[in-house]
């Protein structure tokens, strides 16, 4: 039994005894581990999932935690290698300087819910609601996902109050375990490779502004929004999409995205920054 183990308590003593715990034995692995399981049992989630970002690497996960008799490996693998570029709360780490807690419906664009990034990543699991904790570093991103299925219902202000009042001892226990784990990493594929091959994707065949709205289709934007953005009328829109889709022989949102997915396994650190200049190419000339 680890030493770490508690039984079920009132939210706030289950988490007082893990801190407890915490102190006495050190940060370490097993202290965050039962760190993400006690932020998922405080606020009856079914899943707390911690995923670190450094900066010009590939994203990882030190742990994830489920209800017992669910398979916490459901899609993770996927979305370390590549699709985590779409992930909302990974856009809002990387593009702007966030810290702190968020839910899914603050960070989400419109139409997300139709992208084929939701159905993947979200519908197909059953996600109901999420709750993201971000904290920034000077190299890296740690983020810790709390999750609830479908079928539940979406966690409640007191539950997300709670975990608003806790984000700064999650944060202080997270940036000592993150100082101390960074010399026992394994050195990752260069993250910003993909980032570039996200930016340029479609560019070796689209035209400059086909590929703008290629980016924020991909991303879950609406077409009310592009429109909005680049200052252009929704039927302007609709031609420019019809026309990639032409270009790129698909007929979908979803053929889109994982034409777009396909296409980053292929990338290497000399390769062309659009990822479909090596995909498309004849498997003799690659």
């Amino acid at each position: 039994m680890s030493k770490f183990h508690r039984v079920a308590k009132q939210p706030l003593m289950l988490w007082h005894d893990a801190i407890a715990g915490i102190i006495t034995h050190g940060v370490n692995d097993e202290a965050v581990d039962n760190l993400m399981d006690t932020l998922r049992r405080v606020v009856d989630a079914d899943g707390s999932t911690l995923i670190v970002y450094p900066e010009g690497r590939q994203p990882y996960c030190p742990s994830r935690k489920r209800r017992k008799g669910e398979d916490p490996r459901i899609h993770i693998d996927q979305y370390l290698e590549s699709a985590y570029l779409l992930d909302p709360f990974y856009r809002l780490a990387t593009d702007g300087s966030a810290e702190g807690v968020y839910s899914l419906a603050d960070v989400a664009p419109d139409g997300f819910k139709q992208s084929e990034f939701y159905r993947v990543y979200y519908r197909l699991v059953n996600f109901g609601d999420e709750i993201c904790l971000i904290i920034p570093t000077e190299n890296a991103s740690i983020q810790v996902s709390i999750s609830r299925q479908d079928n539940k219902p979406k966690f409640t202000a007191a539950q997300q109050g709670l975990i608003q009042r806790v984000f700064s001892t999650v944060k202080a226990i997270l940036l000592k375990w993150w100082g101390s784990s960074q010399q026992v990493q394994k050195d990752h594929f260069l993250d910003s490779h993909l980032e570039c091959a996200l930016s340029h994707f479609g560019s070796s065949v689209l035209t400059q502004r086909e590929t703008q709205i290629l980016q924020l289709i991909l991303r879950g934007y609406a077409v009310k929004y592009i429109a909005e953005k680049l200052e252009i009328s929704p039927e302007t829109i609709k031609h420019h999409r019809k026309n990639i889709y032409a270009k790129l022989d698909i007929n979908s949102q979803a053929e889109m995205f994982h034409l777009f997915i396909d296409s980053l396994r292929m990338v290497t650190p000399d390769s062309p920054p659009d990822p479909l200049t090596n995909y498309l190419k004849p498997p003799a000339m690659r």
